[in-house]
């Protein structure tokens, strides 16, 4: 196989392992709804983060299940980066948490500013 064609198949097994990935994303949503979490905002990231403000709730979502706690479990969220390069930054919000199985989670941003606009929206929901 010459590289070009190595090329191709490392993009058609991306592309399948991508959308593998979504869908068992898309069945941990499934599976939260059904127990009967209501979706009212949906923060994006990755994971997944979900607000539910009627059950005063927050989602974590991954691909091997879901992490759900109340906002009074919610101790504080701070945005949080690592510069691997000069430009290359990992811009996330992390939830530091209370009486959860885990003490802190975080859910990853593209870049600062969806990272700030995340932190900004999930405070006014949940008043933290």
């Amino acid at each position: 196989m010459g590289s070009v064609q190595w090329v191709i198949m490392a993009l058609i097994v991306m592309a399948g392992l991508g959308y593998w990935n979504y869908q068992r994303i898309d069945g941990q949503r499934k599976e939260l709804q059904a127990t009967g979490f209501q979706i009212s905002d949906d923060l994006k990231g990755n994971p997944g983060l979900l607000i539910s403000t009627s059950q005063r709730e927050i989602a974590v979502l991954n691909p091997n299940g879901y992490l759900r706690f109340s906002f009074a479990q919610l101790q504080r969220a701070e945005v949080r980066s690592d510069a691997f390069a000069q430009t290359d930054h990992n811009y996330r919000i992390a939830l530091i948490l209370s009486g959860a199985t885990q003490p802190e989670v975080e859910v990853g941003y593209e870049n600062e500013p969806r990272a700030e606009n995340a932190l900004k929206q999930l405070r006014r929901l949940t008043g933290h």
